[in-house]
């Protein structure tokens, strides 16, 4: 027989007390008599229809113990509960769970998570990122809509999830020591690409051959679409670009003066967050990864690009160039670190 539900202890309590038997309540209840009389017998020791608190399995570690897990995970949040298990004792047995390494972190609000996967960022770029941020900080989104954002990005046909987990607080997913450092790419095939943004407007999507050199970035992408764009456009004034070795060459850095292109010289390193751009490159990987068929060569993988690339909605471009103000603020705000941009 089931033991009774919460909700008619309390009528049960009732009956017993009216002169009911033991049988007729449990009838009434849909009960065992025993677990009436062990309601009657709790009620008149505690005066609560309340189970009882039970002691629970022992546990198997003891304070010293806690505090040693707790502390080797806050001091490398890479360390897998398995290992930290392997080599802590428990009470009664050689060695504890995994599972109870992780239930001890769970005690302490530190759960395993994927790690935010960022640029390695040297004391020299953090720097250089957060007097960059500082110095444009101010910025009006009428200063940010004369700039024309570029950038190009590799998609490949195949990518790899990976199983690293890092324990973690709530709101520490970009704290140094929870981010995974690591420069990404590809595999399986891929297609590179190049585009340029800006406040009501977008270049083409340009595709490039092979891997990018200073000559092919001149003629397949200065030349055709950089300079005609900011020499007759009447609001974009300013050219982004990132310090990629094609981008800074020397021969490059002249074609783009000889042709009166301004462009922004002292754009800071490993800055993909400063980027308004980037965020499209990965709703333009999701796009063509979620289409209802899936480019299976890269070809087709080309194709996808481009055909995305102009469905995204402009106003989803421009709300990225109105984010440069809270980008560099948040730069500011992590002294030059990773930031959630």
């Amino acid at each position: 027989m089931p033991r009774i539900a919460k909700h008619l202890r309390e009528s049960a309590v009732g009956m017993l007390e009216a002169g009911a038997s033991t049988e007729d309540v449990a009838a009434q209840v849909g009960s065992s008599v025993q677990a009436v009389r062990s309601l009657r017998r709790r009620f008149v020791q505690t005066g609560s229809t309340e189970d009882l608190p039970r002691s629970g399995r022992p546990r198997v570690t003891t304070p010293s113990q806690d505090h040693y897990i707790l502390n080797q995970h806050l001091r490398n949040r890479f360390l897998t509960a398995t290992a930290t298990a392997s080599v802590t004792p428990g009470t009664h047995n050689p060695r504890i769970s995994a599972q109870t390494v992780r239930n001890r972190l769970a005690e302490n609000n530190l759960r395993a998570r994927r790690p935010y996967v960022g640029t390695v960022l040297t004391d020299r770029h953090r720097r250089d990122r957060l007097q960059w941020a500082d110095r444009h900080i101010n910025w009006t989104r009428q200063d940010w809509r004369t700039i024309l954002f570029s950038d190009e990005s590799r998609f490949a046909l195949s990518n790899s999830d990976g199983r690293i987990r890092v324990y973690r607080r709530r709101n520490e997913r970009y704290a140094d020591c929870c981010v995974l450092q690591r420069d990404r790419f590809g595999g399986g095939g891929s297609v590179m690409v190049w585009a340029g943004i800006s406040y009501g407007y977008r270049t083409q999507l340009v595709v490039i051959d092979g891997n990018l050199n200073a000559q092919k970035y001149r003629d397949r992408v200065l030349a055709p679409h950089v300079v005609p764009l900011l020499q007759n456009h009447g609001v974009i004034s300013v050219f982004q670009q990132d310090n990629a070795r094609p981008h800074v060459a020397r021969d490059n850095i002249q074609f783009l003066r000889n042709n009166n292109i301004d462009f922004i010289d002292d754009w800071p390193s490993k800055s993909l967050d400063l980027n308004p751009i980037e965020h499209l490159w990965d709703n333009l990987d999701t796009r063509v990864r979620q289409r209802q068929n899936p480019p299976g060569n890269v070809n087709e993988l080309r194709d996808a690009l481009l055909e995305e690339w102009n469905n995204i909605p402009q106003a989803q471009i421009n709300n990225l160039i109105h984010s440069m103000r809270r980008r560099c603020q948040a730069v500011s705000n992590a002294r030059g670190g990773h930031t959630r941009y």
